[in-house]
């Protein structure tokens, strides 16, 4: 964004725009979505939005950082509210359920995400929502769970991130009979990585 708007008429001006960008993403390609479309949508003239974004890409981008702070916020609420699972497999499960929610909820989110690429259109090099999204979740998982083992945490955050975000982009490309499983083993796998530094080592003294 060229500014943040510090009046609430500002934020209304750039949440309509927002709004706009997601609602056409839903409905048309990338780069069938122009700047005029995307004010005729929102309800705001030309200038208004050259006031805050130099071009629909930083729109875009915009739209990902937000879904991904609203997607953060949710699980952040689970843990800071006591409502997260008593287990971390059972608050990987809430944080996939947050995730597939705002999927069918939220417009736009399930073209862009926390990607930094929409339809291999680079959207902004200087920000990686993935090592972003892997920092924070690794800090609430962390420090409600503790972490074991010598494997990266950040890094297995972000594996687990990237392979989830693959994944379940191609659960939204296949049938409905097998989105199931391809869900399933998606959390089969978040399960894998995840729990090289989150499964605590088993007393050798305990029966397997």
């Amino acid at each position: 964004m060229r500014r943040q708007p510090v009046q609430q008429r500002g934020a209304a001006t750039v949440s309509a725009i927002l709004d706009a960008c997601a609602s056409l993403l839903n409905e048309y390609d990338y780069d069938d979505i122009t700047t005029a479309r995307i004010v005729d949508v929102a309800g705001v003239p030309i200038g208004s939005f050259y006031q805050y974004f130099p071009d629909k890409r930083s729109v875009v981008h915009a739209l990902a950082l937000r879904g991904m702070e609203t997607y953060l916020r949710e699980v952040g609420e689970l843990f800071a509210t006591g409502l997260i699972a008593d287990t971390w497999r059972e608050a990987m499960a809430q944080a996939v359920s947050v995730y597939m929610r705002m999927l069918h909820e939220l417009p736009g989110f399930g073209r862009v995400r926390f990607s930094d690429m929409l339809d291999s259109h680079r959207l902004d090099s200087s920000v990686d929502q993935y090592e972003l999204m892997a920092e924070c979740l690794a800090e609430m998982f962390g420090n409600r769970f503790g972490t074991h083992g010598d494997a990266p945490v950040v890094l297995t955050f972000r594996i687990a991130v990237q392979t989830a975000d693959a994944l379940f982009k191609l659960a939204e490309r296949v049938g409905e009979d097998d989105r199931a499983y391809v869900v399933g083993t998606a959390n089969e796998l978040l399960t894998g990585v995840l729990g090289t530094v989150l499964e605590a080592p088993r007393d050798p003294a305990q029966r397997p």
